[in-house]
């Protein structure tokens, strides 16, 4: 039974030891077989919770800049006019998009797009074949 519960507490660690990234760690204990060397696992990570978000006090926002990723695959679903001629883009993943510059785009339901991080906090919407880029906000 002990050696049970030391196999999870050791590959905790070892992929805690490398990922230091909550999802890192996460997928590590998603890696182990037993079900209930996984479930150790698991529970042995949500024990470390409190602690990690004591340590992260502050910083929450680098701290979510850093796990997400640089960009997103999806399909248009809808677009709509906004205030100003503006587009309002609906993703196939539910997200809304606002255009914020003044670009031109021939963009239609359907048509796959990606959007990407750029500086500042700011993205960027585009096709992925290139062409034009826009400036875009996330409404929802």
């Amino acid at each position: 039974m002990r050696t049970l519960l030391i196999a999870p507490l050791l590959a905790l660690l070892a992929t805690g030891a490398n990922a230091d990234s909550l999802s890192g760690q996460l997928q590590g204990c998603a890696t182990i077989a037993a079900d209930s060397e996984r479930l150790a696992c698991y529970d042995t990570l949500s024990k470390t919770l409190d602690g990690r978000a004591e340590q992260n006090f502050g910083q929450e926002r680098k701290r979510i800049a850093e796990e997400a990723p640089d960009s997103i695959e999806a399909t248009i679903a809808g677009i709509q006019e906004a205030a100003y001629g503006k587009l309002l883009i609906t993703l196939d993943n539910g997200q809304v998009w606002r255009q914020n510059d003044s670009a031109r785009v021939n963009w239609e339901s359907g048509d796959p797009v990606i959007v990407e991080r750029a500086l500042f906090g700011s993205f960027f919407m585009k096709q992925p074949d290139g062409g034009r880029r826009m400036r875009v906000k996330r409404v929802k």
